[in-house]
Formats: C-alpha cells, sequence, structure tokens
C-alpha cells in the first residue's frame, strides 16, 4: 500500500496492526517513499522487527540512502525512565528531532507503541497522542503511530481516533471525520 499518496506533511496516522507480514510491508513503504522525497526518517521499532525489517532495506537502497533512516529502539524511546512518562518522551522526541528542523531537513516519524501490562497507560498513552496531535503539523511532518489490536482496549482505540488525523489498518488509510 502506497501510504505517500494519502498523506502529506502534517498528517498524523494512528495505524491499527492486526498483521506482522504486513506491517513489515508498510513499514517499508514508509521508510522508502521517506527516503525517495529526500526525508530523513525517524524509525522507531522493536528490536524483534527491526532486523528484519533493515535486511529487507538493505536490499532496495545503497549505504549512504540508508544514512536517511534513524533507528531508535522503541522501549529505549518510551520507556526512558522505566515508565511511559509523556513530558520526558516528548523531551527526547524534540532532543531527536531538532537537527532535522535546525537543518531544516524535510522529515517523517514512525513509533510502533507498545508496553508491558499496565492499567495506568490509557492515560499516558492518550496524553502523549493528545500532544504529538498538536505537533505534528507544527513540525511540517508526517507521523505514523503503530498499535498492536490485540492490545488494545475499545476504549484506547476510541481515545486513539479522537487524536489522530489518519486511521490506518493493514491494508488501507482513511481520513477520520470528527
Amino acid at each position: 500500500m502506497g501510504i505517500q499518496d494519502k498523506l502529506s506533511k502534517g498528517d498524523h496516522v494512528f495505524y491499527y496492526v492486526e498483521d506482522t507480514d504486513c506491517y513489515i510491508d508498510n513499514a517499508i513503504s514508509y521508510i522508502k517513499d521517506g527516503i525517495e522525497h529526500g526525508d530523513q526518517v525517524l524509525f522507531v521499532e522493536n528490536e524483534r522487527l527491526y532486523p528484519k525489517i533493515l535486511e529487507r532495506l538493505e536490499t532496495l537502497f545503497s549505504e549512504e540512502q540508508l544514512k536517511n533512516v534513524h533507528y531508535i529502539n522503541n522501549f529505549t524511546f518510551y520507556w526512558r525512565n522505566g515508565n511511559f512518562h509523556p513530558p520526558t518522551i516528548l523531551d527526547y522526541f524534540s532532543t531527536l528531532i531538532n537537527p532535522f528542523l535546525v537543518n531544516e531537513l524535510s522529515f517523517r516519524t514512525w513509533g510502533h507503541i507498545e508496553w508491558r501490562d499496565d492499567v495506568e497507560i490509557f492515560k499516558n498513552i492518550q496524553e502523549y497522542e493528545v500532544a504529538i496531535e498538536q505537533l505534528v503539523p507544527e513540525m511540517n511532518a508526517i507521523s505514523v503511530c503503530a498499535y498492536d489490536a490485540s492490545r488494545l482496549s475499545k476504549s484506547l482505540k476510541e481515545s486513539l481516533l479522537n487524536c489522530h488525523g489518519f486511521f490506518m489498518t493493514d491494508d488501507k488509510i482513511a481520513p477520520i471525520i470528527k
């Protein structure tokens, strides 16, 4: 699925992931679109899937082109102080994207949000996503937030739909009408 033709800078996407193979294909497509459009790609992913994604990217791009992909382990990113703390995450995010902003580099982000069993996570995720929804247009970037469907309660899914502009599944993407 070509994500790029449906999105423009400033869009914030909630990706509801149901199939790992489709997820990998979509992540590769997103990164490929970014590289082909000259974007830097901040790619926040788990250490289990990233090697599979990188292996396929290495068949598509040169080492020089892959320098535009900036991988961060998702547990390092989202659980920096041992908890999912939105101000800490947003501060770290700002540190990571600052070189792109200072150097006026076009960029996009992809974050695979995962968590351990934590009953308090709902409020924290909502706080984080509301902040990102406000930040993305200011950054003039495309941002995809991927969540494993099996981990989402109905209420968390509804909350995520309310703080994103687009809803993406493994095989389609559409604007969220509010």
